[in-house]
């Protein structure tokens, strides 16, 4: 039985799909002869299409860290600040694309949205975790000075 639309709550890691999404999105954007002719496409849009990709593969592979020790804590953390570097390259390559290749206005606007909804659910998720892993943080002395 399906829930009601408005008692539907947002998955936790809604993030990925998200990334997912923009990753797919990015790609067909770059391959329309209509955005990118071809005599331009090669200037920016593989490194476009890297970036986004890196922003989903990055996010995936912190989801992947089971979180036991402080490493692992730390390793999934640095997979998350990687994850949103790339969502912040990827939105300086939209803007490049937009002022020297002559990006349709609404389309960049659109797709900017996108990037920057990935990063909100990134940040939420990042609190979540700094939440959820409580306990491990404890035995980080840098946590312990913060906190004083």
């Amino acid at each position: 039985m399906s829930v009601p639309k408005g008692d539907r709550k947002e998955g936790k890691l809604q993030i990925i799909t998200q990334l997912q999404a923009l990753n797919v999105y990015t790609i067909q954007i770059c391959k329309n002869e209509k955005n990118f002719p071809k005599r331009d496409r090669w200037l920016l849009t593989q490194r476009i299409v890297e970036q986004a990709t890196m922003a989903y593969t990055d996010a995936r592979k912190a989801n992947a860290i089971k979180v036991v020790t402080l490493e692992d804590y730390k390793l999934r953390r640095e997979y998350q600040i990687r994850c949103r570097c790339d969502l912040e390259a990827l939105l300086g390559l939209i803007e490049i694309a937009y002022m020297a290749l002559s990006l349709e206005g609404s389309r960049v606007e659109y797709w900017t949205k996108c990037v920057m909804d990935c990063e909100d659910k990134l940040a939420t998720w990042r609190t979540s975790d700094r939440k959820r892993y409580k306990d491990v943080l404890k035995d980080d002395p840098a946590m312990t000075m913060a906190k004083s």
